[in-house]
């Protein structure tokens, strides 16, 4: 009787009409739950369903080539469970007259799953992330995707009690992290070795990396180029930051964060139908923090979000219009000056302040979006199979601006009784700006008996414009680290100086980049997946620059055509060996020997490397090799106190990443890097190219996070865990031989966990490097080294209502 309630709804919906072959299953028995998703994974058809409905149900095994309808009739079967058609041929599982009662709830377990459709929210599966959603422009299982690409889901950001969405990227082999060093820019991330300082929000290039961690679904680390994102592309890598989304499952859920240096946080998550308005769903978060954790001052930081969504979601069309809120005051991160002698940091204290205790940056961003999706058809052909067409927009606008001011030690002027004295200098940033971002695509899908296959015909603008204006000035007397004055002056704006040295510098930017695109995946046999895509670029850039010295403006336009290619071969069900080439361009702002505009960077990346499916598809494994260059890149020349183009910077190496269930218990995420660096040589390079080093990027670099979860007895839904990160030394400077290179020393550290969650209650309490190692961030400076925070306790709590 339930396979028929079932059949008429699936036979009746032509977006699940399949080639008469259909699709290969081969699903062992296990959870309904699991079940479903491996079938709407197999078939990239939507499924969405409430995990208490599946929750103690088993189906399968699903074996053999068959429909959609088939596959889901023979799970459902016995169940009493319907499915029920959806706008654009989604499917959602619901009760029928009679459902047998749910099993008890286990720890772990997430309000829905939602295997293919991206506007009904997140499709992960505890640590285990499904698919790429917006980190590909086409929505693809991530074992699909010829890349290292690796999402790390809100199940691993809540168990590990995370408040920064830069400290969540630390669980993906290759990326490293800094606080922003001495200077007042917004904190930098790396990926295989190449320097960052924005996020993808979304898909979409924001700008920045304050994204607070209460608004954050999932964090994708994607490797390589990424200029199909807005052009313009992210040299080795670049983090996408996916947020919370409409959902047709409410949620009323209220969070505290209570922590190290009275860190504390309120945050209120609320989502659903909206009641009388058919097709209807919201989202919002909203939450208030306040802290004591500037090092160099600002002694009461805070963060405030407030982020509305609304979606619409009719027979073939989806609407979400949202606004982002985001206001921030923090300190200064905490950093060492080097000895002159030989650069090596002094040891500091990492907890007392220096200089003013107002020492800050205060950031605002003010960001409206819009997504418009619309099915226009479909046709049906019996020679040249089905063609399925789409339209889908994506528009952002981010109005950010940002003030610093900060003092710090600077120049080491001699010894006193033993102690190391320091000249101090002040400094003073300021950056307005307005961003536009809108990428709209027609997605066509052509099936026919033996391939599928997704085209993507898109076209990107962008459009930048930046205004700064920052003075860096000595300041008079000297002092020591072990006791510093915290009553200094602050430089104001001025090209000016009644204390000696002084540099100041304003600058307005305007950029703008459309590129048009042609992105097809290709999957043959059900074994074979092909992606390919190629994209022109035109690009505008204009500024002008003051400095003490004069006004300088350039003007610069150029074009660039990029690709990608490549390909993921399943060998067996479980193991799929994959390989990809790719090209990007990264736009200068600067002149070369101060007259000359300065050309884009380039890059270039290949990798291949092994992608497993292990344990029913719970537990994922990439393992890569790559290659990648970067060229043309513009250096400040201090001799000539000029800019030049430098050696361009090859790099290589291997990295595995694996997560996911190892058994019902256990789940972990981890990862591991070898990497070599070498300058590579720039036919155009105005420097000679030495054999040199990558800054802030170890040889070795390791991460593993494990957690014990009990499901059943006197201690079920108790979770234990723990892990470490490490890695090898790292050297201090880009553009010097590896022999004078400054060093800062390797590191391994210890973290811990212990959470609990029965009925709709939840804390977590995490402790991160539990020894207290004192130990030196990333930095590509070789006069300053950022101190790492040392024992950090951090407590989430979260009651649904």
């Amino acid at each position: 009787m339930a396979s028929t309630a079932v059949l008429p709804l699936l036979a009746n919906s032509p977006a699940l009409s399949q080639v008469a072959t259909g699709t290969a299953f081969n699903i062992p028995a296990g959870d309904l739950g699991s079940v479903l998703a491996q079938i709407g994974r197999a078939a990239s058809q939507p499924i969405s369903f409430p995990a208490d409905l599946t929750r103690g149900r088993s189906a399968g095994p699903i074996v053999g080539r068959m429909s959609v309808q088939e596959a889901l009739a023979r799970a459902l079967a016995g169940s009493g469970l319907v499915a029920v058609k959806g706008a654009g041929g989604a499917l959602t599982i619901r009760g029928g007259a009679t459902v047998p009662a749910a099993g008890p709830a286990v720890l772990g377990d997430i309000a829905a799953i939602d295997v293919t459709d991206t506007a009904a929210g997140s499709r992960d599966v505890g640590f285990t992330a499904i698919d790429t959603r917006s980190s590909a422009r086409i929505d693809i299982p991530l074992k699909e995707d010829p890349r290292s690409v690796v999402g790390v889901t809100e199940a691993v950001i809540r168990t590990q009690a995370q408040t920064s969405a830069l400290d969540v990227a630390r669980n993906v082999s290759n990326v490293r992290i800094s606080t922003g060093s001495e200077d007042l820019g917004a904190p930098t991330y790396q990926i295989r070795g190449f320097a960052q300082s924005s996020f993808l929000l979304n898909g979409l290039p924001s700008g920045s990396t304050r994204i607070p961690i209460t608004d954050i679904e999932r964090i994708d680390v994607i490797k390589g180029p990424t200029t199909e994102f807005g052009g313009p592309s992210f040299r080795g890598g670049a983090i996408n930051a996916i947020t919370k989304a409409p959902t047709a499952t409410p949620i009323q859920r209220a969070e505290v964060f209570y922590g190290s240096r009275f860190f504390r946080t309120l945050a209120f998550d609320f989502g659903g139908p909206v009641q009388d308005l058919e097709g209807v769903t919201y989202r919002l978060n909203v939450s208030g923090n306040t802290a004591n954790d500037a090092l160099g001052g600002a002694s009461s930081p805070h963060e405030a979000l407030i982020s509305p969504v609304v979606a619409w979601q009719g027979v073939d069309t989806r609407l979400a219009a949202g606004v982002r809120y985001i206001d921030t005051l923090s300190g200064i991160a905490r950093y060492a000056p080097t000895s002159p002698d030989n650069f090596r940091p002094f040891r500091i204290q990492r907890d007392v302040p220096f200089g003013n205790l107002d020492n800050l940056v205060a950031f605002r961003s003010f960001n409206p979006y819009l997504e418009a999706d619309h099915h226009l058809g479909r046709i049906d052909s019996d020679t040249v199979g089905s063609f399925d067409f789409k339209i889908r927009n994506r528009t952002s606008y981010f109005l950010t601006d940002m003030f610093g001011q900060n003092l710090i030690p600077y120049n080491f002027t001699r010894l006193l009784a033993g102690r190391p004295m320091f000249q101090p200098q002040g400094y003073v940033f300021g950056e307005a700006v307005n961003r536009l971002v809108t990428q709209s695509d027609l997605l066509i899908q052509h099936n026919t008996e033996f391939v599928r296959q997704t085209m993507r015909i898109g076209i990107d603008y962008l459009d930048t414009s930046v205004n700064t204006k920052s003075n860096i000035q000595a300041i008079s007397g000297d002092f020591a680290l072990s006791n510093p004055p915290q009553n200094l002056p602050y430089p104001r704006y001025s090209t000016r100086s009644s204390r000696g040295f002084s540099q100041f510098t304003g600058t307005s930017v305007y950029q703008d980049n459309i590129g048009i695109a042609f992105q097809d995946k290709i999957d043959i046999f059900d074994r074979l997946h092909i992606l390919g895509s190629v994209r022109h670029d035109w690009f505008n850039s204009r500024s002008n620059t003051l400095r003490s010295s004069g006004l300088s403006t350039s003007t610069l336009t150029e074009s660039a055509l990029t690709y990608t290619a490549g390909a993921v071969y399943d060998v067996l069900p479980w193991a799929s060996v994959y390989g990809s080439v790719g090209t990007g361009f990264v736009p200068q702002i600067g002149l070369v020997n101060r007259t000359q505009p300065a050309p884009p960077a380039r890059s270039n990346n290949s990798e291949f490397g092994l992608k497993l499916s292990l344990l029913d598809n719970n537990m994922t494994v990439t393992m890569a090799r790559y290659h990648l260059e970067n060229t043309n890149n513009l250096v400040q020349d201090n001799a000539q106190m000029m800019n030049r183009l430098g050696p361009g910077l090859q790099a290589e190496g291997y990295e595995i990443d694996f997560q996911g269930q190892v058994t019902e218990n256990i789940s972990l995420i981890g990862g591991y890097s070898y990497n070599n660096y070498k300058n590579a040589r720039d036919p155009r390079a105005g420097l000679d190219a030495v054999i040199s080093v990558a800054a802030g990027q170890p040889q070795h670099q390791a991460n593993l996070f494990v957690v014990y979860t009990f499901t059943d007895g006197p201690l079920r839904g108790l979770s234990i865990g723990g892990g470490g990160r490490g890695q090898t030394l790292s050297y201090m400077n880009n553009f010097v031989p590896k022999a004078e290179s400054p060093v800062l020393p390797g590191f391994i550290t210890y973290d811990a966990m212990i959470g609990y969650t029965i009925e709709n209650f939840r804390v977590d309490v995490s402790v991160r490097n539990i020894l207290d190692r004192y130990y030196y961030d990333v930095t590509t400076s070789e006069f300053a080294a950022p101190v790492a925070d040392g024992r950090v306790f951090m407590i989430r709590a979260g009651l649904d209502f």
